[in-house]
């Protein structure tokens, strides 16, 4: 749960950043909250054990938040003249329900809009809630990346990635970060089988929902 800055137009959402003190102040009420569904298919195979088991140990949550108006509250850089896009990475939590889901929350409104910089008040906005799995707590282990756009958290939209099996449990005996893809149009039919899919669904929870 750190606030991080980068340099205004470079990066990617996935990116790793250096860690930085936070700087972001929680909601302690937060009510818009939405519910976040990870579904796997045809990953039964991946599992060495046929007991029903998830094939992936470590679920990891990740809500990306940028002040929208970063630009004019941010803290610019003295020597270049460059104003940093402010992002804050949140973490949330998903539990299992099945050998083949996940549920987490996500709640838009967790950040509060405050001063942090007296350049005047930093207005907060989910960009995206992204999940990463991993078949163990081990590093070396590839982590299968997805993610859900504000808007379709906002719509109750779906995403789905495609991800190759042949990285599972990791790659090579190195770190290693998979993205998928999100269509196989151009894979051979005789070889689809070989992917595997991780489907994330947002759905409004109904009603003024605080956080526990």
């Amino acid at each position: 749960m750190l606030v991080l800055l980068a340099t205004a137009g470079c990066g990617s959402n996935y990116a790793d950043s250096p860690a930085k003190a936070p700087l972001r102040k929680l909601n302690p009420a937060p009510t818009q909250a939405y519910e976040i569904r990870l579904t796997l298919a045809n990953a039964s195979d991946l599992s060495s054990a046929d007991d029903g088991k998830s094939p992936f140990t470590v679920v990891e949550g990740t809500a990306q938040f940028d002040a929208s108006n970063g630009a004019r509250c941010g803290k610019s850089n003295a020597l270049s003249g460059h104003v940093p896009t402010l992002s804050s990475h949140e973490t949330f939590q998903l539990s299992r329900i099945s050998a083949t889901e996940y549920v987490g929350t996500v709640y838009t409104d967790m950040l509060l809009n405050e001063d942090y910089y007296g350049r005047g008040v930093c207005h907060w906005a989910l960009t995206e809630a992204r999940v990463a799995v991993r078949a163990r707590a081990d590093a070396a282990d590839t982590r299968f990346v997805t993610g859900l756009p504000a808007q379709k958290v906002l719509l109750a939209g779906t995403q789905v990635r495609y991800f190759w099996k042949g990285y599972y449990p990791r790659f090579e005996q190195r770190q290693h970060t998979d993205f998928g893809r999100d269509h196989l149009d151009t894979v051979p039919a005789d070889k689809r089988n070989e992917f595997f899919t991780v489907t994330l669904t947002a759905r409004k929870i109904a009603g003024d929902v605080q956080r526990k």
